[in-house]
């Protein structure tokens, strides 16, 4: 089985950073092969340039580019091998960070990740796991509920990413007050996540 690791956070020492090791120590673990795609690390590029941006002419749906970029091209290829796919990110300004909204808007293009003419996209996708993880600062509901951010972040991520590719969207996991818990705290996060992975 192959897994797809996709974070964002530019510090090493981040509980962000800690979380996505856990995730992929287990993962080894459990017998997946593990590709981690670290967007700082890469120095992703997050801007969506104007020839490879979907428009409308003449009622159809065009890109002035013939080919998606090398670097869009080198992430789309690590999706297709992929079966389970895992995005850690934290919330920031109630979203996710720059460098990933880029990733987003540049790697899963029309015709790649959906497709308003074809069912090709569908077909790639729909055999493939999703989970989402999002430390953040704001508090959880005590009862596991989502709070009125945690609903709209959902909506707008792990329920818009994959909403036409019939992508299975396990969960999207959120862990609050992470600035304000200590490392006996943040370690219960980090044995959560561990069990998660542990019981797919």
């Amino acid at each position: 089985m192959e897994a797809l690791i996709v974070f964002a956070h530019p510090r090493k020492e981040s509980f962000t950073y800690a979380l996505v090791k856990r995730i992929e120590e287990t993962l080894v673990k459990k017998g997946y092969n593990v590709t981690l795609r670290d967007l700082y690390e890469i120095g992703f590029d997050p801007v969506l340039k104007g020839e490879d941006a979907i428009h409308i002419e003449d009622g159809q749906f065009v890109r002035e580019a013939a080919t998606f970029p090398e670097d869009v091209q080198v992430e789309m290829d690590y999706i297709k091998k992929s079966d389970l796919l895992i995005y850690v990110f934290p919330s920031w300004w109630n979203g996710m960070p720059a460098i990933l909204k880029g990733y987003v808007d540049r790697v899963f293009q029309h015709g790649f990740a959906y497709s308003f003419t074809s069912d090709e996209p569908k077909k790639l996708f729909s055999r493939k796991k999703a989970l989402f993880f999002t430390p953040t600062g704001q508090p959880q509901n005590e009862d596991g509920s989502d709070t009125p951010i945690d609903a709209a972040m959902k909506m707008l991520t792990s329920g818009w990413m994959f909403n036409s590719s019939g992508t299975e969207v396990i969960d999207h996991v959120f862990y609050g007050r992470v600035p304000y818990l200590s490392r006996a705290e943040l370690e219960n996060y980090l044995h959560d996540a561990q069990e998660r992975i542990e019981n797919l």
